[in-house]
């Protein structure tokens, strides 16, 4: 009889395969499919921006807008006695407003404007053929004897910056030019204005002090009565550049309105060069070089301009 024979400690013994261990292979998820679009989806959505960029760039405006009237309390009128002045306008808007203008000091020659190299800013002068401006905006007063109160002297304008606002009222404009006799009361302006108003709207909405320009006005051609401004029509007795309308070495212009349009426009070119000041842009306006006293004109111009806010604030 067979007897199976048992290898106990081969029994006890546990020896396992050896089994390979499982990998698991992970493929990445496929990308998402991008969003196509048509050739004529992107030229119609290239047509409308386009319309949409034309329409900005007509509807804005290419003056800076003025900021709204704000007009403070006005200081005390100076102790010395004021000349009176009751002169009407032609559009028998004006009031009877006291005004200060220093007297003209007298010069051995003609004030003039010539270009010089050696004192920036170089003069910018407009050409003929720009368009006339309209004054017209929805911020300042309207046209006629009820938009004329709001237009008054906003505030002061001690140091005589160029760039300032109305430091001077349309009713104290047109005394002055009432009372000089100025041509510039009988001309025609845009927008159906009368000298005074356009003279201040314009300032005001080129953010160059209206009072400025009437002391200049007044130091040169005491309002456009004396001198070759009776002829040329310019209110700073500006010197042409090459190729413009001249009387005897002058710039001549073809409207009072021109020649208002003109000078705001120098005196803003003058404040963006540097001479943001009367004492500052004075030297390179009228050099001594060519026959002016420096020192009397910023005296004149500071004075006239002092004596404009203190008629406003009287009128007010």
């Amino acid at each position: 009889m067979a007897v199976a024979h048992l290898d106990h400690e081969h029994v006890r013994r546990l020896r396992p395969v050896a089994v390979a261990p499982r990998v698991r292979i992970v493929h990445p998820a496929p990308p998402a499919p991008r969003p196509r679009v048509s050739r004529r989806a992107l030229a119609l959505a290239a047509v409308l921006a386009g319309g949409m960029l034309q329409h900005a760039l007509v509807t804005t405006p290419l003056e800076p807008q003025p900021a709204s009237l704000a007009v403070p309390a006005f200081s005390a009128a100076p102790d010395t006695a004021p000349a009176t002045h009751g002169i009407a306008s032609p559009s028998g808007r004006a009031r009877h407003v006291a005004v200060f203008l220093p007297a003209r000091p007298a010069r051995p020659a003609h004030a003039a404007h010539a270009d010089h190299d050696a004192h920036p800013p170089a003069r910018v002068v407009a050409h003929p053929s720009a368009p006339a401006r309209s004054g017209l905006s929805p911020r300042l007063p309207p046209v006629g004897a009820t938009g004329d109160g709001a237009r008054m002297a906003v505030a002061p304008n001690l140091g005589g910056d160029i760039m300032h606002a109305p430091s001077v009222s349309v009713a104290a404009i047109r005394a002055a030019l009432a009372a000089a006799g100025s041509p510039t009361l009988g001309a025609t302006y845009a927008d159906h204005k009368d000298a005074a108003e356009y003279i201040w709207d314009s300032g005001r909405v080129l953010g160059v002090d209206p009072a400025v320009l009437m002391a200049i006005f007044h130091h040169e051609s005491v309002f456009g009565t004396q001198g070759m401004a009776r002829q040329t029509l310019s209110i700073g007795n500006i010197r042409p550049l090459a190729g413009q309308a001249q009387v005897n070495g002058y710039r001549l212009y073809g409207s009072w309105q021109e020649g208002i349009d003109d000078c705001y426009r120098l005196l803003r070119s003058y404040a963006a060069n540097g001479a943001t000041t009367v004492p500052l842009a004075i030297p390179v306006w009228a050099p001594p070089t060519d026959n002016n006293d420096d020192s009397a004109y910023i005296a004149s111009v500071l004075g006239t301009m002092g004596s404009l806010y203190s008629a406003s604030a009287r009128a007010s």
